[in-house]
């Protein structure tokens, strides 16, 4: 019985799914955890292997969650005492490793970024099919690294519909928002949406990690808000439970997402080629004016019909097993397979030299980061001092305002004075004593004489 038969009897399939890391909280990593329980819930027996699981006193991570649902999460395949029946490859070294040591196992690589150096395919003959998440990342495979197109497949995002539930309508005009997303900070593009939602009257609110607020359970807070500023998964998670969405990230800004445009822009993962616009808080304005409630039920609407989770994973099972029929119609030559694995290591295998280089350069941009890490520390001390000084000088000027103040008015008091004295009975009478020829004489030279203005 060979190992198709073997699978097909038993229904179930063993899958070894890898992934570069599990110590965050990331798209890959997100997509992991739901893949492995989905397919644990559905019967099968997923394990995941990783060599960065992130700190064994690590709570609330990805690693933990999966091990609570009883999926097996190992750093070292040698833990791994059956052999699984297909290889789902994510990030180009733990699969290529992983395909190594189970060299009887085909694989599936899926791509799930158009830049990422990890998302690199490795052009290896056990690989049945290479899988992108949108069309991007199909370009990315089939224009960028030579994959035969008919070895290349697109299964897009999904959200998990039964923990992302729909929240209430959407009110008329747009309350409150929250950017979503691990890249939002202040030295990124942040304070763009903070001033897009400040002249538009909109409470705004961060989730990720760049801000130290990571979100463990987004399906909770999520329908909290009216507009959401995010791409791709996050972008997706938003909008089935029915948020208005505003493509935006670092790497660019977007549109709001609209029930016309939609089926456009999920083709490329609500991704990099839809954030075209740079990140400025006039067309954040501008895409913030579009927000209509009951469109973006509509988007909602449609999302949640064709993005579910079951059903992207019946997809994924249904070409690991037209995978597994494939390598078994198809016998491997190992030294075209050795070939393979000789061309990947000299890809990348660092060059005699290049290890010390990089050593080198990583020296440099350390020594680099700590002195504008030390200067961005004297800056703040000096715009602390600077504040301190400005707070200082205004309550001085306060403090100099309130006895100007004060000061006009004794000066108003007195002109009162003076000229109600002034028109005193007894200052009109001295005047008219003055004016007199031999009488205002006399008063004049009295007064000299008291006041002890004649010679002597």
């Amino acid at each position: 019985m060979d190992l198709h038969q073997k699978v097909e009897l038993m229904g179930g399939l063993r899958v070894l799914i890898t992934n570069i890391t599990l110590a965050t909280r990331s798209g890959t990593e997100t997509y992991v955890r739901d893949l492995a329980i989905k397919l644990l819930k559905q019967g099968h027996t997923p394990i995941v292997y990783c060599t960065h699981l992130g700190a064994s006193t690590q709570t609330n991570s990805i690693v933990e969650e999966l091990r609570v649902a009883t999926v097996p999460v190992v750093d070292n395949l040698d833990a791994v005492g059956a052999v699984p029946d297909i290889i789902h490859g994510h990030h180009h070294p733990g699969t290529v490793t992983a395909l190594l040591h189970f060299p009887e196992v085909p694989g599936i690589f899926f791509c799930h970024d158009w830049l990422a150096w990890h998302d690199h395919p490795p052009l290896l003959p056990r690989i049945q099919y290479y899988v992108g998440v949108d069309y991007t990342c199909r370009d990315r495979l089939i224009l960028r690294h030579g994959i035969s197109e008919d070895r290349v497949r697109v299964i897009y995002n999904s959200v998990d519909l039964d923990k992302f539930c729909l929240r209430p309508s959407l009110p008329k005009f747009p309350k409150r928002a929250l950017v979503f997303s691990n890249q939002a900070s202040e030295h990124t593009y942040l304070r763009a949406v903070q001033q897009a939602c400040a002249r538009t009257g909109i409470a705004l609110d961060v989730i990720g990690a760049s801000v130290g607020n990571v979100c463990i359970h987004p399906e909770k807070v999520l329908g909290n808000y009216d507009l959401v500023f995010a791409k791709a998964r996050c972008a997706l998670e938003a909008m089935a439970v029915g948020c208005a969405v505003i493509l935006c990230d670092y790497r660019g800004a977007g549109s709001m997402v609209t029930a016309t445009e939609m089926s456009q822009l999920r083709r490329f993962n609500f991704g990099i080629r839809t954030l075209q616009e740079p990140v400025h808080p006039d067309v954040l304005v501008r895409e913030i004016t579009r927000y209509d409630s009951d469109d973006a039920a509509e988007v909602s609407r449609r999302i949640r019909e064709t993005a579910g989770l079951n059903a992207t994973v019946n997809e994924i099972v249904a070409l690991y097993r037209e995978a597994i029929a494939s390598h078994q119609a198809k016998l491997i030559d190992p030294k075209v397979e050795a070939k393979a694995v000789s061309g990947y290591l000299y890809r990348w295998t660092p060059r005699y030299g290049e290890y010390e280089l990089l050593q080198a350069s990583f020296s440099h941009l350390q020594i680099e980061s700590e002195r504008q890490q030390a200067e961005y520390s004297q800056l703040q001390i000096e715009f602390q001092q600077l504040q301190l000084k400005v707070n200082q000088l205004q309550a001085e000027n306060g403090q100099t305002k309130e006895q100007s103040a004060q000061l006009q008015a004794e000066h108003s008091q007195l002109q009162n004075e003076v000229t109600a004295l002034y028109n005193s009975t007894t200052m009109q009478l001295r005047q008219r004593l003055l004016k007199l020829p031999i009488l205002g004489g006399i008063v004049r030279f009295l007064y000299r004489l008291v006041t002890g203005r004649l010679p002597l």
